[in-house]
């Protein structure tokens, strides 16, 4: 008889192949790129001119790290790469973008008033076109932004009996209510001269409220003056500006001119509403020091993105409404778009209680 032949052994399992490390290190540096951009806007802001073009560039390629590794996220035995990824997200859309979610709005039982703040780009609109917007909106007081005597006219004409209307620099200021006064204040004065505010005294439903309009220097000027240009000519423009310290002189008199406002709105014995071009996007430092006493109003009463330049294509939020104590905003609304390269913004204000 022969021996029965052994029976074969099982064949070793095979290890499984361990998924690549890669999408892990990827996604961590995109979350860490993401928070060194936010620390870099807090604590270095427009002191650093990589730090500036950072702040005036879009923000929505940030995204695209995050959404070229979804796809692998998803796939079998690599769902907790999704933490990264969902921890990004938010970062890029709360702080980064903005966002501000929708809530129920909440009407005052006082009485309120429409501020329309529009940086009128020279008044290019035209003199129908503007009288349109402000009869469209339904404002109470009227803040327009490097302005000309058409401005004027538009807010002198029928359907604006018993209005006043003032003018002061780049600045014209029309209102329901009586305007007290009306200067151009703040400094220095850039080489044109057009002084970066304009402070009135409005009587108004809630009392006398100590208006700031402002406009100070652009920090977009060196930037735009190239999308004409070729990539070569721009870059070519861009180290000159640097290295002639042109970034750094506009820079250093915007941040005189923002906190100059600041300074004027501190003395003030009414109630404050600062509203305007400000020319600083979101995560501005420069914002957060000078005017950071003051509530937005879009943060307080808007919701989305509020960006409102450029008009076409928005992407950032430089005009803004700010608020001191005993106002507070009740909605808030950015407007279609204008011929200016502005979006124009309008706020609703009521009382509250002073803080």
């Amino acid at each position: 008889m022969h021996a029965p032949s052994p029976e074969p052994s099982p064949a070793p399992p095979r290890a499984r192949a361990r998924p690549p490390r890669w999408p892990w290190a990827a996604a961590l540096a995109w979350l860490a790129a993401l928070l060194l951009l936010l620390a870099a806007f807090a604590f270095v802001g427009e002191e650093a001119w990589p730090v500036v073009l950072l702040l005036y560039l879009p923000r929505l390629p940030w995204i695209l790290p995050g959404l070229l590794l979804l796809p692998l996220a998803l796939r079998r035995g690599r769902r907790a790469l999704l933490l990264p990824l969902a921890a990004g997200a938010l970062i890029w859309l709360f702080p980064l973008m903005g966002f501000v979610p929708p809530r129920l709005p909440a009407r005052p039982a006082g009485p309120t008033f429409r501020v329309l703040s529009y940086n009128t780009g020279h008044a290019v609109d035209g003199v129908e076109s503007l009288r349109a917007l402000v009869r469209g909106t339904g404002a109470d007081l009227v803040l327009f932004q490097w302005t000309s005597h058409e401005a004027e006219a538009a807010l002198r004409g029928p359907g604006f009996e018993g209005w006043t209307v003032r003018r002061a620099g780049q600045f014209t200021v029309a209102s329901r209510f009586p305007v007290r006064s009306i200067e151009a204040v703040g400094f220095p004065a850039p080489p044109d001269g057009a002084l970066p505010c304009a402070h009135a005294v409005v009587e108004s439903p809630l009392g006398t409220v100590d208006v700031y309009a402002m406009r100070p220097k652009s920090a977009r000027i060196e930037l735009a003056a190239r999308r004409k240009m070729g990539l070569r000519h721009r870059v070519a423009e861009f180290v000159e500006d640097l290295e002639s310290g042109r970034l750094a002189a506009s820079a250093a008199l915007r941040e005189s001119q923002t906190r100059s406002v600041a300074a004027e709105a501190a003395r003030a014995r009414h109630l404050v509403l600062i509203a305007g071009d400000s020319n600083l996007p979101g995560g501005s430092r420069l914002l957060r020091t000078a005017l950071g006493g003051y509530r937005d109003a879009f943060a307080e009463a808007g919701w989305g993105f509020g960006y409102s330049y450029p008009a076409r294509l928005p992407w950032m939020r430089l005009d803004r409404v700010l608020l001191g104590p005993g106002l507070r905003a009740v909605s808030f609304a950015v407007q279609g778009r204008r011929v200016s390269g502005h979006r124009a913004i309008l706020a609703e204000i009521a009382g509250a209680p002073a803080r």
